[in-house]
């Protein structure tokens, strides 16, 4: 304990005996002191205990937790289970959470909350993962091999899309409300095939249908006829490079066919791989924010607005969503097949 709180709980005493409230008795040592010197409240709890008899001016003994730990057990016990609380930590390490707390700020710990991944992978999908990345980079990753990916994915697209971003807003201004989305608002699902160079095809599927292999083999057909017009020389020479996830219809027997018949050769993509698919990691992402806040009248509205968006885009744009897929089949083997922070 410093002198000069033995010093200040002193003049505390003092006070006292002359029959001062504590308000009165804090006010008068900080006009001398300086402000902040002693708090009203720390005066009261001291008068009290002058009242009951004591007029000790230690601290009493306390038996309580110790205010100190470990920092190389706190290390250890927080990094062997991030997500325990400051509670559990308490009790592990016999202290209260208020020292667990500010030991983990002197560590240089963050609380943040966990990232959300697409999938619980086995240990047998991230080998998977693995061996079909190292297969992918025996490529060359030049323009020859670029231009001849064609990805296609699917996505729903909601009439309305509220935004429901944080709002600055005055200490006392209350947040503006923004209606939630109903799960069975109207939807449209929306089917895009592109390449290094843009959008070759897109569709709108009404009445909220969703693809089947049927129709998935009908729509390769008329992408197919989109590239024979955009890029002869590409179909001629038998190198389209069909680059989708593993979705059922892109997966069934009559699909693999269509394919054959088409001379579409197929990129291997590993199971539960979104981050591995450039519509997901690159075009559906910036079109998510593209569409927000946006209320639709109807599907031609809808459609127009895609188009909008697709012909915003300027080539080079598409052409780094094709370019990022060698870059993180590389992060998939560093991260020996987990998935990788973006």
């Amino acid at each position: 304990m410093s002198e000069l709180n033995i010093e200040i709980r002193a003049i505390l005493r003092h006070y006292w005996k002359q029959g001062y409230k504590a308000a009165e008795a804090a006010r008068k040592i900080c006009e001398v002191e300086g402000e902040g010197t002693v708090e009203i409240r720390a005066a009261q709890i001291w008068f009290q205990k002058f009242n009951k008899g004591d007029l000790s001016l230690q601290n009493k003994v306390r038996t309580g937790r110790p205010l100190s730990i470990d920092p190389d057990e706190l290390r250890t016990a927080v990094e062997s289970n991030p997500s325990t609380t400051t509670r559990e930590l308490s009790v592990e390490l016999q202290t209260s959470s208020s020292t667990v707390f500010r030991h983990l700020k002197m560590l240089g710990k963050i609380n943040r909350s966990p990232r959300d991944v697409p999938h619980d992978l086995t240990q047998q999908q991230e080998q998977r993962r693995v061996q079909i990345c190292k297969e992918l980079l025996k490529n060359p990753n030049d323009d020859r091999f670029l231009k001849r990916i064609v990805t296609c994915d699917e996505k729903w697209i909601f009439l309305n899309n509220p935004n429901q971003k944080r709002q600055w807003l005055d200490p006392k201004q209350p947040a503006l409300p923004v209606p939630r989305r109903d799960r069975f608002d109207t939807k449209f699902m929306l089917c895009v095939w592109w390449n290094y160079e843009g959008i070759i095809q897109f569709e709108l599927l009404e009445n909220g249908n969703t693809v089947n292999a049927k129709l998935y083999c009908e729509q390769l057909e008329r992408m197919y006829a989109a590239l024979e017009d955009r890029y002869p020389a590409l179909v001629n020479r038998k190198k389209v490079l069909l680059q989708q996830d593993n979705a059922k219809p892109h997966t069934a027997a009559v699909t693999r066919k269509k394919c054959e018949e088409l001379e579409l050769e197929l990129l291997p993509h590993p199971a539960y791989s979104p981050d591995l698919a450039p519509s997901d990691y690159h075009l559906f992402r910036s079109m998510a924010h593209f569409l927000k806040g946006r209320r639709f009248e109807n599907v031609d509205d809808l459609r127009n607005s895609c188009q909008q968006f697709f012909e915003s885009k300027d080539k080079s744009w598409y052409r780094r969503g094709i370019e990022q897929l060698a870059e993180r089949w590389v992060n998939v083997i560093e991260y020996d097949g987990i998935y990788f922070s973006e």
